[in-house]
């Protein structure tokens, strides 16, 4: 199985009541009723996952997401 790490994003629901997540491996969209941004720092995509890949997802602007975009980043290479 494919192992891999990636970075996601979210946004807040207009009206509070959740979260949707964006992940930058496939561009899957989550929704989540929880209103907690680092609900899926550290776990599998969903996505990934069907698609027989191990995609370890980090919060941008968190430390791990961070070093995961300079270590994945074609810029200044």
């Amino acid at each position: 199985m494919e192992k891999s790490e990636a970075t996601y994003q979210y946004c807040e629901e207009l009206h509070g009541n959740g979260m949707f997540f964006i992940t930058d491996c496939c561009g899957n969209r989550m929704y989540s009723v929880d209103n907690n941004p680092m609900k899926y720092h550290g776990c599998l995509c969903p996505k990934c996952f069907y698609d027989n890949k191990l995609v370890t997802l980090y919060l941008r602007g968190t430390p791990d997401g961070i070093r995961v975009i300079k270590e994945h980043s074609s810029i200044g290479k």
